[in-house]
């Protein structure tokens, strides 16, 4: 009873440690992009600022029209700099923000790639056969069985947590350049 009590207890806390990670890191991440975001929104203010009073100080001083000229075509620039910035700073929107912690421990999202959706049904598989060795522990108590229950749960807790981590892998992977056929190098 005390080894099933442990068991149990090992992979509540497994659980609840992974999921206090992910709340940490979306945390973390978040704060970084506000932190970010307002640094781009204080820069575009300021070069706002400056090419304001920069242009005052051209219309001050009297410059020729032709330097006012080529002043408009320089401030228009360093405006539409800052406008970058501020587009660069937009919030994120609904599909980029990550899932729930529970959602992303257990892959239930929306996947693009087809192999990461393969992967993430061989991972649900290798978590039902652990679930299923965990079962019968209790049932196998006294019995020889008792230890190869346990080193089977072990190696299917271990192989859903490989397939799990690859599957995020696959899924985040950049897609491959789609190459022209007629492009040199191609092999045609």
């Amino acid at each position: 009873m005390a080894s099933q009590l442990t068991a149990i207890a090992a992979a509540a806390t497994t659980t609840a440690l992974s999921l206090l990670g992910f709340v940490i890191q979306d945390q973390l991440t978040r704060r970084s992009r506000l932190e970010r975001r307002k640094r781009l929104l204080e820069d575009a203010s300021r070069r706002v600022a400056f090419v304001t009073e920069w242009w005052k100080a051209m219309e001050l001083v009297g410059a020729p029209p032709d330097e006012l000229t080529e002043a408009k075509v320089r401030s228009l620039a360093w405006l539409d700099e800052a406008s970058m910035l501020v587009a660069e700073a937009r919030p994120p929107t609904v599909a980029e923000r990550p899932p729930p912690p529970l959602s992303r421990v257990l892959l239930i999202y929306r996947f693009e790639r087809r192999s990461a959706t393969v992967i993430r049904f061989c991972f649900y598989l290798a978590l039902l056969w652990a679930i299923l060795f965990a079962a019968y522990i209790p049932a196998d108590r006294g019995t020889e069985y008792f230890t190869s229950d346990f080193f089977g749960l072990a190696v299917f807790v271990l192989l859903a947590m490989l397939l799990r981590a690859w599957a995020v892998t696959v899924e985040k992977r950049r897609p491959s350049p789609v190459r022209d056929p007629a492009a040199p190098g191609s092999g045609t």
